[in-house]
């Protein structure tokens, strides 16, 4: 810019000076001899007139040329920057694709335009049209295979732009109801060196091809395209994992919470069953205990699904709660239970760990209950300077931990551990019981 600054000021005072000394040149040279020097001078002067009459209007034709230039070239940012604005306030993919196939049929004043998404085989995987109605694609047909300037611009992965699409060699034609086209220009969608899409528009408005600086304009769109094309796509990927987490955890949840509920709750009936025959008189009352467990398992159940803490951690602390899942298997199951708790043991525990942990030790007891045949069961909680552990200990048949196990319990014991950032250690043998500790970091205050 400041050397074609530079050249103007020059040419603004060098030609005229230039012209002004050949006209006084050749008038002093030529007329001086047949006229009188006044008669030179106002001759000099005359022409003097013309030429910068004619010189001023070549110049402000030149500038004001170069001001509509500047000016288009102003708009063309500004519908560039206004388009690339539209795209990132829009995080839904298949939203973002329809408009970046609207708006660059804007940025070029394109008729027709296209965007094809490429899948992992290099195939076309989606291809979102724009100036086309939805009877118009119907009639068309099915997706394009990727064949003729489609083809050669996915191949390629470079910048295709052809003035008559009819008398390219790589031309393959339309299908039968297709619209037919003229200009073309095609060019891939790349981000950080990867091709995320290619970009097709055809018949330019007033029907001239494309040009270069139409090429220049859809560049620099699609490189703010392919940016909102990655974060759309990333968006996505957060949510579907979002939800695949949030299906694990109430997946979780209910199996170490819900399910264990409602198996003591089946035993409680079967008992109701026995008794009904031995002593009838006895059922009343346990069938009362039965109502309460289920609609404590449906208030539960509604905790799970909303993420708030088990009902019985709503009133106590770690010990409290695993103290009343002991007092549930010593009534339900008839074990001796034994809950040793250390000096400050669930001191420093945070909410979320307190959970995580009862949670552990919910499913640790329900697996003694139903597969231990034990006798005994003694849960231990210990404050260890920065950490803290919690020890759950049955004399029942044990089992082998080398051997697969089809079930999710211990499974969803060493996930819960381990979203803790802890340790858990299992040891258990046929014929001697099972011990599973777990050890936990303390959070620090203020940390």
């Amino acid at each position: 810019m400041q050397q074609s600054t530079r050249r103007w000021r020059q040419v603004g005072v060098w030609l005229p000076a230039a012209f002004i000394a050949a006209t006084a040149a050749v008038a002093v040279l030529g007329l001086g001899r047949v006229i009188s020097d006044v008669a030179v001078v106002a001759v000099i002067a005359g022409l003097g007139a013309v030429g910068a009459a004619v010189f001023s209007r070549w110049i402000f034709q030149t500038l004001g040329h170069a001001q509509q230039e500047t000016d288009e070239r102003a708009r063309e940012l500004a519908a560039i920057n206004e388009a690339s604005l539209a795209l990132s306030s829009d995080l839904d993919l298949p939203s973002l694709l329809q408009r970046v196939v609207d708006l660059s049929r804007d940025v070029t004043h394109a008729r027709y335009g296209a965007l094809a998404m490429l899948g992992e085989d290099d195939e076309i995987a989606q291809f979102i049209t724009s100036g086309l109605g939805q009877a118009e694609r119907d009639r068309i047909g099915p997706l394009p295979k990727g064949r003729g300037l489609l083809g050669a611009v996915i191949q390629s992965g470079e910048t295709l732009r052809v003035d008559d699409i009819a008398s390219h060699p790589q031309a393959f034609g339309f299908p039968e109801h297709h619209p037919r086209m003229t200009s073309f220009i095609g060019l891939p969608i790349r981000y950080e060196g990867r091709i995320v899409g290619d970009l097709y528009l055809t018949d330019k408005d007033g029907g001239s091809p494309f040009s270069e600086r139409d090429e220049e304009m859809l560049r620099a769109f699609a490189a703010h395209a392919a940016a909102a094309i990655e974060n759309a796509r990333l968006y996505r990927q957060v949510q579907d994992l979002a939800v695949v987490e949030e299906r694990d955890r109430i997946g979780m949840d209910m199996h170490d919470g819900v399910i264990q509920s409602l198996y003591a709750t089946g035993l409680k009936v079967e008992n109701c069953l026995e008794d009904l025959k031995d002593d009838p008189s006895q059922v009343e009352p346990q069938l009362h205990n039965v109502l309460d467990q289920l609609n404590q398992s449906i208030a539960d159940l509604r905790g799970y699904i909303f993420n708030l803490r088990p009902n019985e951690l709503a009133d106590s602390d770690l010990a409290g709660a695993v103290g009343s899942l002991l007092q549930e298997l010593k009534v339900n199951a008839l074990l001796d239970v034994q809950l040793i708790e250390g000096p400050q043991a669930c001191e420093g525990l945070s909410a979320e760990q307190t959970k995580a942990l009862f949670h552990v030790a919910r499913e640790s007891l329900a697996n003694v209950r139903k597969h231990a045949k034990a006798h005994s069961v003694t849960a231990s909680l210990e404050h260890r300077g920065g950490s803290f552990r919690m020890t759950i200990v049955d004399d029942g048949g044990g089992f082998d931990p080398n051997q697969p196990s089809s079930g999710l319990g211990l499974r969803n014991i060493r996930e819960r551990v381990s979203a803790l950032g802890g340790q858990i250690d299992i040891k258990a043998a046929v014929g001697q019981g099972t011990q599973v500790t777990v050890d936990i970091l303390l959070e620090r205050k203020g940390s």
